[in-house]
């Protein structure tokens, strides 16, 4: 199978000089789940920024469906567009993406920009709010909400676009018992409709639960070593 994601040889280093990676190397193939594991400053964050191309690598290549995804092609307006349609991010802190007047409002949100017909956009705001159980908040302001149903909220208004990679950052900070148990078996249903997902994660239980490969990164912002199904940790 063809690799969806290949990344090589990435650096990366904040304006203070100060490494955030160093050569870091990966692939991912469609339909895969990776876990990106590690003590907060490893580089997770970073990684899933450049994968979002929020970020751009001093050196090394990062590929997307055989397009080479840099500050220069993503300053074609089209080609930007349509890779981050392809691709969505769930911030660690919701509130970060929440910014319309309903939940409703902000489901439909992605899929207008896309240009989607209207019947079309409702369609997909009506599935995604039965996919999430949020009949009930529909008409509620997103700023009201608690965590974890703005969690809710914020990946519905993703899958809306119904892109071929979710990735998450920190997916479960700030949420209770209850609704990491309900999150993990949410991703868990994605997993087996075939989504492929990326997430960055410090608890080694959850990317235990859901990964087919965790990737873990130590201090010196590489890539310690890849956890497999089916093998030892």
């Amino acid at each position: 199978m063809v690799d969806m994601i290949q990344i090589n040889d990435l650096k990366f280093s904040y304006p203070d000089g100060s490494a955030a990676l160093r050569g870091v190397s990966l692939s991912v193939k469609p339909g895969e789940f990776v876990t990106l594991c590690g003590l907060s400053g490893c580089g997770k964050s970073t990684l899933i920024r450049i994968l979002n191309a929020l970020a751009f690598a001093d050196l090394g290549t990062y590929e997307f469906d055989g397009d080479i995804i840099d500050e220069k092609s993503m300053k074609k307006e089209s080609f930007a567009k349509a890779f981050h349609q392809k691709i969505g991010y769930v911030f660690q802190n919701p509130e970060a993406q929440l910014f319309c007047a309903s939940v409703e409002e902000e489901i439909a949100f992605a899929p207008m920009q896309m240009g989607l017909p209207e019947e079309e956009v409702k369609r997909r705001v009506e599935d995604c709010i039965a996919l999430l159980n949020l009949g009930s908040l529909r008409d509620r302001a997103p700023y009201y909400l608690s965590t974890g149903e703005k969690k809710k909220v914020a990946i519905a208004s993703i899958l809306s676009m119904n892109p071929k990679v979710l990735v998450l950052d920190e997916p479960l900070s700030g949420l209770d018992t209850e609704t990491e148990e309900w999150l993990t078996g949410f991703l868990l249903q994605l997993k087996k409709s075939g989504k492929t997902m990326i997430i960055a994660t410090y608890n080694h239980k959850f990317a235990g639960t859901v990964a087919d490969r965790i990737v873990f990164m130590d201090r010196d912002h590489h890539i310690d070593h890849i956890w497999k199904r089916d093998t030892d940790l």
